[in-house]
This record gives structure tokens, sequence and C-alpha cells, in this order.
């Protein structure tokens, strides 16, 4: 409570010091939140990997910043987490966003700390989880992006982990784009590409880990009746477990996605065939890692760790934005295959975005 009162004050002070200043040319001041309510229901019995359970949070992000020159914006906001169910806390924890962002029809670049949705690459399950995408939202860094005729690019740098007692450096590099070969728009090549640099604290001396992962794709958007998005992913990971290992791992897959939607309803359809993408899950234990890395290494979902081969994965749902695109609602059943057994999952995701500018005029 003394953090949110804290960011409180910070809030009011900024708006004190806005309303106060100098007007730059077209300067607005900007007021808005952003609302994430996430439930996800997993229900594993029977396999190896996956762990039933069921999360169900909720982030609000109040935010306001100042806008100047149409292109310059500095916005300071404060993730504030509710668990439900836990009645020990109203908010369980606060994490402020504070950045800096250049935007202009094709270019974009952001410094801070910011929402993770700034992102345009399909990044895959591999690298972000339904789950981290919710929980982890903020990026610490930097990010550009170049938006262009035919597509985009993008890379982001993401200080996630600072060296001391408490935690582990930690940081990830990631890259992102997209080239439709056709004015249509309906093919197209792309990539993601992720760095995750895993070091040590001031409690744990000499265990690095490397993560890294290429993710070329080829796919192909179209509509016959339905609108259907379908493309093929290359998955190749180079890793590297320093402390323990002297040789690189290379797991290596291929992933098939295909989409087909109709009045915000859809299937979506994901097949990976290949090798166990997270080798480090829970090998190599120690006093310091009682059960592996875990999920402090792999971001991804926990799926991929398979041994079998194969991992499937199909959702029905809908999907769709109300009042304006301010609203948006994604509800599915999932049933997930890990190479043994099926599995399934239920997810219901309700966001609300709000933006307001108010103009300010020159003081003479």
């Amino acid at each position: 409570m003394k953090r949110v009162i804290t960011y409180l004050f910070a809030l009011v002070a900024m708006v004190f010091c806005v309303s106060n200043a100098s007007a730059q040319q077209d300067m607005k001041m900007l007021a808005g939140a952003e609302f994430d309510t996430y439930f996800d229901n997993r229900e594993y019995s029977g396999s190896e990997i996956g762990l039933s359970g069921t999360l169900f949070s909720s982030r609000l992000t109040p935010m306001i910043g100042v806008e100047w020159e149409k292109h310059n914006r500095l916005v300071f906001g404060m993730d504030m987490w509710s668990h439900f169910g836990d009645d020990t806390k109203a908010i369980a924890k606060t994490r402020p966003q504070v950045y800096y962002q250049y935007e202009s029809p094709k270019v974009t670049a952001v410094a801070g700390i910011f929402s993770r949705e700034k992102y345009m690459g399909d990044y895959t399950e591999l690298i972000f989880s339904d789950s981290v995408r919710f929980y982890e939202n903020r990026v610490q860094g930097l990010m550009g992006q170049y938006r262009g005729e035919r597509g985009f690019v993008e890379l982001s740098a993401d200080w996630c982990g600072m060296y001391s007692v408490a935690s582990r450096e930690k940081f990830r590099i990631l890259s992102a784009g997209r080239y439709y070969f056709d004015k249509a728009e309906r093919f197209y090549g792309g990539y993601a590409m992720q760095m995750f640099h895993y070091a040590g604290s001031e409690t744990i001396v000499g265990s690095v880990v490397d993560n890294i992962a290429v993710l070329p794709n080829l796919g192909a958007r179209f509509n016959a009746y339905l609108d259907f998005d379908i493309s093929l992913h290359y998955m190749q990971t180079l890793q590297r477990d320093r402390a323990n290992e002297d040789k690189m791992r290379a797991p290596k897959g291929v992933m098939l996605k295909a989409r087909m939607e109709k009045w915000g309803v859809y299937l979506d359809e994901q097949l990976y065939v290949g090798e166990n993408q997270q080798p480090y899950y829970s090998s190599f234990r120690s006093p310091a890692f009682l059960f592996g890395y875990g999920g402090d290494l792999y971001s991804g979902e926990r799926f991929f760790g398979t041994d079998d081969g194969v991992y499937n994965k199909t959702k029905i749902g809908y999907s769709k934005s109300f009042f304006s695109n301010t609203v948006n609602v994604d509800a599915y059943f999932a049933m997930q295959y890990d190479g043994k057994v099926w599995g399934n999952k239920q997810v219901v995701q309700l966001s609300v975005r709000l933006l307001k500018d108010i103009s300010f005029k020159q003081k003479r």
C-alpha cells in the first residue's frame, strides 16, 4: 500500500508540473487506463510435463503523460495486480511503467519500462507462453521498429534481471520481421529471434546459461468464406549451460500454425514436431536450483519440453472487440497433446484500453 501511495503522489506531481509548464507547440496531456483480466484453468492429469492448476488475476494500469510536436510522448503509469481468491491483499504488487516514445508513420522508438504490447512480431509460444505474456507484461530497456509498405522489422533489448543478492543478471534481445511478397499481403515470409543471457548473482557464481532461438517462417493469408492464416515455422535453438557442460545443445523442430476465423469465432491449430526445446528445465539440479532452472530460464510454453517428439494444441474460441475497439474479449477451449496424453485448458481474457488527450493553449 505504501508503494501505491508513492506512485499516486508521483502521478499528482506529474499532473501539476505538466499543467504549470510552458507549453511547447501542440503539447497535449494524456490520461488513460488499461485493465486486463486473465483466467486460465489447466487440466493435465497424467501429463509428465504439464501441471494442472488455475490462474486468475487482474491488472489495472492508470497512466498519465504528455505529447508534444505530434511524435513525442513521455508516459508514467503503474501496474496494480490483484490475484482472485487472495483476501489478504487488495493489491498483490505494483510495478511502474515509465517511458519515452517517438512515433512517426514509419518509425517507433521507445526507451524505459513499457508494455510488451508494443511488439508487432510473431514470437510464438516457444518464446512467450500466454501466461508469461500476461504476468510478465513489461519490457525494461529499448525498442525500435520500422514499418514499410511491405512489412516491418523490430529490435529490442530487455534487461529483465539485475545482478544482486536477490536476483540473477538476465537480459533478452529480441528481433522479428515480416515481408509481404505481394501488394495484397497474401503471401509473406518472416522471422523471430531471441538471445537470452541468464547469468549469476552475488550468491551464485560461475553459472551462465545461453538460450538462443532462431525461427524463420513462411505463410499465406486468404479468404475462402472463412479468413485463413497458415504458416510454417522452423525452430532452431542453441543452448549451453556453461557451469555444467562444455558442449552446446542445438534442439530443432518445425511447427505448422493454421487459423480459420469468421464473425470472431475461430479454430486455431498448432502442431510442433521436433526435439525437446527445454533441455535444462529440470536438469543439473543443485542447492541453488532444487528443481532445475525451470521457468526462470524458459518463458515459453512448457509443452515444448516434450521428449516424445510432438506437441499439438487445438483451440476453439471467440475473439472480438467492442465499443470502438476499447474492449476486447478472447475466450477459448484448448486441447493439448504432449506426445503421450491429452490435456485441456480453458482461457478467458478481457482487456480495456482507454486514452484521452487534452490540448494546452500555448502561454504568451
